[in-house]
């Protein structure tokens, strides 16, 4: 047998990194901790390829010191604990002071931080818990950086020295899907802080979680409304004797249908961790009060006596250990029981009765207009859940059967097809046609109460029925090009749908949403503008003719496209050569939908629009006029109908609607208040059904 020997250093701090770190969550989750540690009040993560390529987490907390930085990545040093005996008061997230260490050691590490009594940011590299030069060269030192208070690390090529780690590991969206299950708990608990998460290079942001938002109101973007409108408060009481300081938290009602598990949401002394004897206890506690397969939601925060609590018990901390730990959850499951209990009136069982045509639409109206409502007080009590209903047992009736297979044929189906492409105009694909799919840092934090208040009109404007129809709606086809007019079906309605106006608020909503933060899409030749506008635009005598006092050519490319180049490229994304003076030189403009140019016949009506319909006086309506000539500038054309050279434009316009704007619209679009004359009901099943019977 070989001599007994130490192991090599690098050997045991790789085997405590693959211990502490197992996947790319872990790493964000020691990372975000730490983050909330430091008193943040907002919190930024982006992701690439899942967080093995690239995981960063920005936030604006108290930053490191300068002094401390050589020690930050070293093995057990912490700012949180002195000594063994600390950790029997431990209310911090971190103690052990072993995260960034076991990161360092297993991939490229990067931290920028700034604390506020110093007059600029640092920056500094890791490797192996050490501080190592830059790629580019040079000494060790932290650098000088420009920056803002608080702290962002970088991380990449994670496990790039553990190949065995990295084959072990599942695809990028399963990783990128579990950093965003642990981000949106801890968005949830934590109520002072404001959280965003997204991947680089996507055209939008996963989670958005305001500071200022509610729990309710937290859950419901995490999980749903289905979710949220179930829910009900639980605060149990104290109970000093077995150490329990205080148990609040939300759980679902007896109303609340699912059959697919939601893993319990449980913070223990602010710690996400799984408590599966609380978990069996109360899920056998929902037994008696959801059908069969149902399973609640739940969201617990304990507050336990920190000296009765381990939590150096797991490497990851993903476990506590507690006293009286029977005593507790028994103490819970009291409390939920009677707060569920307190809805109950009486228990209803199967019964056979009689149900007319009538009744049957009426309680599917009713039962519609009840799930649309946004529940933002508490529910009126209600019922224990049946055992069974007459309903689970009768087919449907045929007019309120709702069409959801999504191969059946559309209006498309109907039209001759030929291959081709919209437009020809000559760009490039700069970057993927997008700055932020190979950028490796965070979107710019726009702070200007201007973009705040639009913002704020929108969703003051919003239209929650609305709003629902196009995030649950199915496309039926365009029913008109020249018109635009497109079908779609929500429930069991049809709706004629002007989709130029729904287009141009979407692509304003968008530009909202990622303003300073636009792709680019980059002309192979620039494009004169002063050129291009005398030859469009001021040399048509019938369109000058639509405006009372244009400003002349040469003052409208001076002021604008000259001197606000700058703003027009920080803000929009739109740049401007004017390496020669007096003609200045469009080079790029801003891509708000990945994989789709504009028409570029209405370039140049854009360009004079800007210069013409903008207000360059007043902040707010400069940058909303912009904005709106940009929608204006990204809304699909008319198209003639009847027009053979038209066939191809159409067919492009029909699938780039159905397949790329409108599930966008599904995901991300607020529906105003403004687009009530462009959607119009022009069908239902109950009435066709009965025009039917009367024939």
């Amino acid at each position: 047998m070989p001599r007994i020997r130490p192991l090599d250093k690098t050997v045991v701090n790789r085997i405590a990194a693959g211990e502490i770190i197992i996947a790319p969550s872990n790493a964000l989750k020691e990372m975000l901790e730490n983050s909330i540690d430091a008193n943040s009040t907002n919190i930024e993560i982006g992701v690439k390829d899942g967080g093995l390529k690239f995981l960063q987490i920005t936030d604006n907390g108290s930053g490191i010191d300068k002094d401390d930085l050589p020690l930050l990545c070293e093995r057990f040093t912490t700012s949180k604990l002195t000594k063994f005996e600390d950790l029997q008061s431990i209310s911090t997230y971190g103690f052990r002071g072993e995260a960034l260490a076991s990161i360092s050691h297993i991939s490229h590490l990067s931290v920028i931080t700034k604390t506020a009594k110093d007059e600029c940011a640092w920056k500094c590299y890791y490797l192996d818990g050490k501080l190592v030069p830059p790629p580019t060269g040079g000494n060790s030192e932290p650098r000088p950086i420009a920056g803002k208070d608080g702290t962002s690390i970088i991380v990449e090529d994670l496990f790039y020295n553990v190949p065995s780690r990295l084959r072990s590991l599942r695809s990028h969206s399963e990783e990128y899907a579990r950093i965003l299950d642990v981000v949106s708990k801890y968005a949830i608990h934590t109520g002072h802080i404001g959280f965003t998460c997204k991947k680089l290079g996507g055209s939008s942001t996963d989670l958005v979680i305001r500071k200022d938002m509610s729990r309710r109101d937290r859950i419901r973007t995490v999980f749903g409304s289905s979710v949220a409108n179930e829910l009900v408060e639980v605060n149990v009481d104290a109970d000093l004797d077995i150490g329990l300081n205080r148990c609040y938290g939300y759980v679902t009602n007896s109303n609340y249908e699912n059959k697919k598990s939601i893993r319990p949401v449980i913070f223990i002394n602010n710690r996400l961790v799984a408590c599966d004897p609380l978990r069996r206890a109360i899920n056998q506690l929902y037994t008696t009060y959801l059908p069969k397969g149902h399973k609640p939601f739940i969201y617990l925060a304990l507050e336990i006596d920190p000296k009765d609590v381990d939590v150096n018990v797991h490497p990851t901390k993903r476990e506590v250990r507690f006293l009286n730990e029977e005593e507790i959850i028994e103490r819970i499951s009291s409390g939920i029981e009677a707060k569920l209990s307190s809805l109950d009136s009486s228990r209803k069982f199967l019964t056979q009765q009689v149900i007319t045509v009538s009744q049957r639409v009426e309680e599917r109206q009713e039962k519609r207009l009840e799930e649309e409502q946004v529940a933002d007080e508490e529910r009126q009590p209600r019922k224990k859940r049946a055992i069974g209903s007459i309903q689970q047992f009768k087919r449907p009736y045929e007019k309120e059967m709702v069409r959801t297979d999504f191969s059946q044929s559309t209006l498309a189906s109907f039209v001759s097809k030929d291959s081709g492409s919209i437009g020809g105009a000559e760009i490039e694909d700069g970057d993927d046609t997008s700055d932020v799919a190979d950028q490796k840092t965070l979107p710019t934090i726009i702070n200007l109460a201007s973009v705040k208040e639009l913002r704020k009109e929108v969703q003051s404007e919003a239209s929650r029925e609305f709003t629902a129809l196009f995030a649950k709606h199915s496309i039926i086809g365009v029913a008109d090009f020249s018109r635009r007019l497109l079908c779609l079906q929500y429930d069991v309605r049809l709706y004629l749908v002007d989709y130029a106006s729904v287009c141009n608020e979407f692509f304003y909503q968008v530009g909202l949403s990622d303003f300073g933060n636009f792709g680019k899409i980059r002309f192979t030749n620039p494009v004169d503008i002063k050129a291009l506008l005398q030859k469009e635009i001021y040399d048509n005598k019938e369109l000058m003719e639509q405006y009372a006092d244009p400003l002349a050519l040469d003052e409208l490319v001076q002021s604008v496209y000259v001197e606000m180049a700058e703003m027009l490229n920080e803000y929009f994304s739109i740049e401007i050569d004017n390496s020669i003076e007096g003609e200045p030189k469009l080079v790029t403009i801003p891509m708000l939908v990945k994989n789709y140019m504009p028409s570029f016949n209405k370039l140049s009506l854009f360009l004079f629009k800007v210069g013409n319909n903008v207000n360059w006086e007043d902040e707010k309506e400069c940058l909303g006029g912009i904005l709106r000539q940009l929608a204006l500038l990204y809304v699909p054309e008319p198209l003639d109908d009847d027009a053979e050279e038209d066939r191809e434009s159409r067919e492009k316009t029909g699938k780039f609607l159905e397949d790329v704007i409108f599930p966008l619209i599904k995901k991300r679009f607020i529906g105003t208040k403004n687009l009530v004359r462009d959607v119009v009901e022009i069908a239902n099943l109950p009435g066709l059904y009965k025009v039917f019977e009367r024939c």
